[in-house]
């Protein structure tokens, strides 16, 4: 079954504004561990450092510690940790600690006896699906290996494991290249495909502008009328599109970003926020929580004041921390996809109280 956990938030009503306070848990519901910086792929966007395994005597430290604290899931990562010589006793230490078990993977090069580990150790697989076909794969990826056979992993996951999840960075081809995915996330029937947003300074990342995204949530909405679960998986602001009912279904929110329920294990040896807020938080999982750098980001005050008064701002939390680091030197503010008038636009409609987003339920 789902791993599910509920979080209330609560709201302070000052003057005309709500500040809101995400209720952070008292642990993390989530530890992220990258175990490798080992990758076949080399990807444009990825934050993975290019440096060797980490030793097993580690990661069982930190999946003893969490335990402790009563962390219920883990996420192997890396780099690609199928590379990892002891990932089969990775897997079968976080069975034997009764972890929720998430693998992020390529999922490329399996064996049937990798195969078998994975389908008796994994509850949930994350798998990075970065083209439609061998050509488009490859030119992203730079991967050498064959397209079929990586799909045909994709569905042999798909038959054993619980939960099985696509991820596609978005570029700024993306949006012509979208309904040219449609038909092959089809076929494989993910319980999400999930689209992050590449968090980058570059100047290919600044082509992906309010218009684009915009453009792009149109498509997501069709995908999803077509009975495809289709959503942007990383904080971006929900009144791009000038509607908040839009925003709910195309966007999964701000939660499992900046340290609000998980936090990161790099292969360095320390915690930080996210994948892409590289403060140090510590060496261990209760020192990183309770690190003042993470009530920080909690804060709602140095948001706009429209963001202030939005009745889905628990769930957006005015976007992503780390873009607003890249684009103005300061998390602490608001994200450089944040545009006044369709907040102002996106607050003038009706939000009814049934359409506002229940207590935060995360399934692994």
């Amino acid at each position: 079954m789902p791993y599910t956990r509920r979080y209330q938030f609560k709201h302070v009503n000052i003057s005309k504004l709500t500040h809101i306070y995400m209720n952070r848990p008292k642990i993390p519901i989530e530890i992220v561990i990258e175990i490798t910086g080992r990758c076949r792929q080399v990807c444009p966007y990825c934050t993975g450092p290019r440096i060797p395994d980490v030793p097993l005597a580690d990661i069982k430290d930190t999946m003893d510690e969490a335990a402790s604290l009563g962390v219920k899931a883990v996420r192997i990562t890396g780099g690609e940790p199928l590379l990892h010589p002891h990932l089969r006793a990775i897997l079968s230490y976080a069975k034997q600690k009764k972890f929720y078990v998430i693998l992020n993977t390529t999922a490329e090069n399996i064996s049937p006896s990798m195969l078998k580990t994975l389908t008796t150790n994994v509850d949930a697989a994350l798998i990075s699906l970065q083209g439609y076909n061998a050509e488009t794969n490859a030119a992203y990826t730079r991967s050498k290996l064959p397209f079929l056979d990586k799909i045909g992993n994709i569905f042999a996951l798909k038959a054993y494991l619980p939960t099985l999840w696509l991820a596609t960075v978005i570029t700024p081809t993306f949006g012509r290249t979208f309904t040219k995915f449609l038909p092959l996330v089809q076929k494989i029937a993910p319980a999400n495909w999930a689209l992050f947003r590449a968090v980058s300074d570059t100047k290919e990342a600044k082509q992906m502008d309010l218009t684009f995204y915009r453009s792009l949530t149109l498509n997501i909405m069709k995908a999803r009328k077509a009975n495809i679960n289709v959503t942007i998986g990383n904080a971006i602001p929900m009144c791009i599109t000038g509607n908040l009912e839009t925003g709910k279904h195309a966007f999964i929110g701000a939660h499992f970003d900046d340290g609000h329920v998980r936090i990161v294990r790099r292969a360095q040896g320390y915690f930080q926020p996210s994948y892409f807020l590289e403060t140090n938080l510590g060496t261990t999982i209760k020192t990183a929580w309770n690190n003042p750098f993470l009530d920080e980001l909690n804060r709602t005050d140095f948001l706009p004041e429209l963001c202030q008064r939005c009745p889905v701002l628990e769930t957006c939390r005015g976007g992503c921390r780390a873009m607003s680091l890249r684009a103005y030197g300061t998390a602490l503010t608001q994200d450089p996809l944040f545009d006044q008038a369709n907040a102002i636009k996106a607050l003038s409609l009706p939000f009814p109280k049934h359409s506002s987003h229940e207590p935060f339920t995360i399934k692994c």
